[in-house]
């Protein structure tokens, strides 16, 4: 008897023991949101830009566990506006493609030939790895007629990127891999994600809208967000052709800040989403950039479908991912805040006019970054 009481005593400690493991943080505690702060400052600068920027915009600023600090819209538009948002695609698309790396399905550095062993068998494109072509350091050129038309499916475009063949009956070069070796230089553009999206939607057996949707938009709450943002297609933009919701892209940018998780539930490990957010390029040579003429953003480097906006000590805490038509949205891990800029517009109008350091994008990016640092 009393060792059957000695047994159930240590039992109990033990239990008790796990129990407090388990309700121990995992972490340093989220400070609370600093709703406090006076971002009517925000409201000057959108008023100010609003002509430059078409006279239709929206703005957002929301802290990680959700808090709106700031949103507002300007001109007619509201939170069922939905526009293209060009390369803000490439934040979306890669992360359909890590859903794809943590089942296992796809390997970042298996080479692209592993999955299309014919259409990539030429010498120049061969060792192209999934890692370079998500990082633009595959050495493809930027553009490409195999994903402008759409005379072809995305599986189409993808075997047409590799090997060349025909588009409504013409014959047509596969792409050319301007920037080679792969691995030696950062050569922005849209092939090399178009690839990535044909292997993941061969390696899923689900067309590029379906693999999207159940793997990122039905998961963070995205049912306006598709890849037809440039009109009807299934030759989808992997790198620009997405159209969203201004709300429905902060959920996206929620998930990431969270460590890939939304609402509770785990969209990406954590360790797909810290792998997207580190710099895949370092020292490497740029040889093409959209910011080629902006003296702020010249140098910034890239992650997997991400721009790396800014570092402390060292490390990437600041990210982005801006399109051709201005739409801006950020990330930023030392502030624990996201943002977007919703706006369509050219992205010179947004960045450069009139100049950098005066520009829509710049000042409210320094003025949030000024009212949350004070």
């Amino acid at each position: 008897m009393k060792t059957n009481l000695f047994v159930s005593l240590i039992f109990s400690l033990f239990m008790v023991s796990c129990s407090e493991n388990l309700d121990e943080p995992a972490g340093p505690a989220l400070p609370p949101a600093p709703t406090n702060k006076d971002f009517s400052p925000l409201t000057t600068i959108m008023q100010n830009s609003l002509t430059q920027l078409g006279g239709n915009a929206g703005l957002v600023l929301m802290y990680k566990d959700g808090t709106i600090l700031y949103k507002q819209y300007f001109g007619s538009w509201n939170d069922n506006t939905y526009i293209p948002i060009a390369s803000g695609s490439k934040w979306t698309s890669m992360a359909a493609v890590m859903a794809m790396v943590d089942d296992g399905r796809i390997k970042l550095d298996e080479k692209v030939s592993a999955y299309y062993p014919t259409e990539f068998a030429a010498a120049d494109r061969k060792d192209i790895t999934v890692r370079q072509l998500m990082s633009h350091t595959s050495g493809f050129a930027g553009g490409s007629s195999w994903i402008s038309t759409d005379a072809v499916n995305l599986q189409q475009a993808t075997q047409g990127i590799g090997r060349g063949g025909t588009i409504s009956g013409t014959n047509t070069n596969p792409t050319a891999v301007n920037f080679g070796p792969n691995g030696s230089k950062f050569a922005y553009g849209g092939v090399s994600m178009h690839v990535a999206g044909g292997i993941a939607e061969k390696v899923s057996g689900k067309t590029w809208d379906i693999l999207f949707k159940e793997k990122i938009g039905d998961k963070c709450n995205m049912p306006n967000t598709n890849y037809t943002g440039l009109g009807p297609t299934t030759n989808y933009r992997i790198a620009g052709g997405a159209g969203t919701r201004m709300m429905e892209y902060t959920n996206f940018l929620l998930m990431l800040l969270n460590e890939g998780k939304f609402n509770g539930q785990q969209v990406l490990s954590a360790a797909a989403v810290n792998e997207m957010l580190k710099d895949q390029t370092t020292n490497l040579p740029i040889a093409s950039t959209p910011y080629e003429t902006d003296a702020l953003r010249s140098g910034y480097r890239y992650g997997l479908g991400c721009w790396i906006e800014g570092t402390k000590n060292g490390a990437p805490t600041e990210f982005g991912c801006q399109g051709a038509f201005g739409f801006s949205p950020w990330l930023d891990k030392g502030r624990n805040v996201i943002g977007i800029l919703f706006v369509q517009r050219s992205l010179g109008t947004v960045n450069t006019m009139p100049s950098e350091n005066d520009a829509p994008y710049t000042l409210l990016r320094n003025r949030i970054a000024q009212i949350l640092d004070n």
